[in-house]
């Protein structure tokens, strides 16, 4: 089996434009919380349990990868990686996207000190079951390793990291998408609509132009489109 999956960061608004509808999967619900708001009944999750505010949900059929190519043309959503896994039945297949950070540490009454690392990571651990009808079932496992800043000690550094991570179990027919996601960061950005040269006018330009705020709420999103491959 192949499992392309997309990892992006992209705003609410091209989320919608997407037509991902999804429910929030609230930190410590109990098994079958999170459940995905469907479009169609192709698709879905169930058995979800989170240690973060991650989202579970689906794309009705849609072409993914040419629509995120359009998105990502013009600047509204970024692709930190499109990996592609082969896995078989019932065996897990791994990746893992981002760096080790180094981080020193005292050795002892010397005082000599050497380096350390730690991962900082996007990991995502699949297992297929395939069913009847060309069905697939997807165990998925999801992880985020966000690094703090460095706090300098007397006895060297200490690095905490982040962590979140997110178990589900979802049904889909193959070449059907659906996601992961939480929420990344907010910025407020302003925004000035005016009629050229007269919104340019010293106080008499107020009249031509407009000012406004704009809060965007951006998320990190899993993709996964999974493929059975025909056995030779």
């Amino acid at each position: 089996m192949e499992l392309a999956a997309h990892i992006v960061s992209m705003s609410e608004t091209s989320l919608r434009e997407l037509g991902v509808k999804w429910r929030l999967a609230e930190a410590g619900s109990p098994p079958g919380s999170g459940q995905i708001t469907t479009l169609s009944s192709d698709v879905s999750v169930n058995d979800a349990s989170t240690r973060a505010g991650f989202n579970i949900g689906k794309i009705n059929g849609r072409l993914l990868e040419l629509e995120l190519s359009a998105l990502e043309r013009k600047q509204q959503v970024e692709i930190i990686a499109s990996p592609r896994l082969l896995a078989s039945h019932m065996q897990p297949a791994s990746i893992k996207q981002g760096s080790e950070i180094p981080y020193q540490v005292s050795s002892g009454e010397s005082g000599a000190t050497s380096v350390e690392f730690k991962e900082a990571v996007l990991g995502m651990e699949v297992t297929p079951t395939v069913l009847q009808q060309g069905r697939v079932r997807l165990k998925l496992r999801i992880s985020e390793n966000t690094p703090r800043p460095v706090l300098k000690q007397e006895n060297g550094e200490a690095l905490a990291i982040d962590k979140q991570e997110i178990e589900t179990t979802g049904g889909s027919s193959q070449r059907r998408d659906f996601s992961v996601g939480r929420h990344l960061s907010q910025k407020n950005k302003t925004a000035r609509d005016s009629v050229p040269l007269l919104g340019d006018i010293p106080v008499l330009g107020r009249l031509f132009r407009r000012d406004g705020k704009d809060n965007e709420r951006r998320e990190l999103v899993v993709f996964i489109t999974p493929r059975i491959l025909a056995v030779r």
